[in-house]
């Protein structure tokens, strides 16, 4: 049974996609994982493009034909309509699977959800909203070892969904203080989360059998060194993370070889430059402290 692991960031461009990416390639070459991706963020869709270049002019014209994604499950609860579509899964040449982005997934609001005068229905209809996506993943969590939710750096309604979706959280980042301020933010929002099922719950008929997120730390990313070590600045950053939400001991240093590799649409572990060997490398330590976690 799949577990399910999100990369969330309040902030964008801090290197979320790439680590997704490099994560997934690694777990499924390094692991023997099978691994499937689902792109969620919807305004740039980086790594279905990755995965899949051919999809890039259909991305742009706002649509990908004869594809199910997450914003056909909103959608249909929106219609009224409690039914889940079978979400389409994607193959690709670097063996892992994708569930494709879709730039509709903008326009997921808990305000498009059929009105009510009655206090528990409304209850009912906001957690069915919370849970969507993971109710939209359950049948393909047996076919897979990890799922990995790459998220649009925003915390409103459709990152609540993935939060809640998510049986674990990492929050890539650069060590910076602009980024590294976005980590209690999403420590809060998980914790929003949990605590909004608190509320909910003893007004449903059922237990939906939620277990709260956990948070497994921030993921520098970007990082700069000298003499081996993190330059001091960034070193400040990471030792005060270290202290409050918690941060991967592993990092991944800026360089050529990520460059190198989105270039050649690639994994960082195909390409030889000795910068790339060195993100290899650190990737790849990730990926074991990130096992060890869970």
């Amino acid at each position: 049974m799949a577990k399910i692991i999100s990369f969330i960031s309040e902030k964008g461009g801090v290197g979320k996609t790439t680590a997704v990416y490099h994560c997934a390639g690694g777990l499924q070459r390094f692991h023997g994982k099978k691994v499937l991706v689902v792109d969620a963020d919807y305004q740039r869709g980086g790594l279905t493009c990755r995965l899949r270049p051919e999809l890039l002019e259909h991305f742009r014209i706002g649509e990908i034909p004869n594809t199910t994604t997450l914003y056909h499950a909103f959608r249909r609860l929106y219609s009224g309509d409690s039914t889940l579509p079978a979400l389409t899964v994607m193959p690709t040449n670097s063996g892992i699977d994708l569930v494709a982005a879709d730039p509709r997934l903008n326009t997921i609001s808990v305000d498009k959800m059929p009105p009510s005068n009655n206090l528990r229905s409304n209850n009912r209809m906001l957690l069915r909203h919370l849970s969507l996506i993971r109710d939209s993943l359950e049948a393909l969590l047996p076919n897979y070892d990890y799922i990995l939710i790459d998220s649009h750096p925003d915390l409103y309604d459709l990152e609540k969904s993935i939060i809640y979706a998510s049986d674990y959280c990492v929050s890539p980042i650069k060590l910076d203080n602009q980024s590294a301020i976005g980590v209690p933010s999403t420590v809060e929002a998980i914790r929003n989360v949990d605590e909004d099922i608190q509320a909910l719950a003893p007004l449903m008929d059922k237990n939906n059998g939620y277990v709260n997120t956990v948070f497994l730390g921030a993921l520098g990313m970007m990082c700069r060194e000298w003499g081996g070590t993190l330059k001091y600045s960034e070193q400040a950053v990471y030792n005060r993370l270290r202290r409050t939400t918690g941060v991967f001991e592993a990092y991944v240093t800026e360089g050529d070889g990520l460059r190198q590799a989105a270039a050649q649409n690639c994994l960082v572990y195909d390409i030889t430059s000795q910068n790339a060997v060195k993100q290899s490398s650190q990737f790849k330590e990730f990926i074991s402290e990130l096992l060890t976690k869970i």
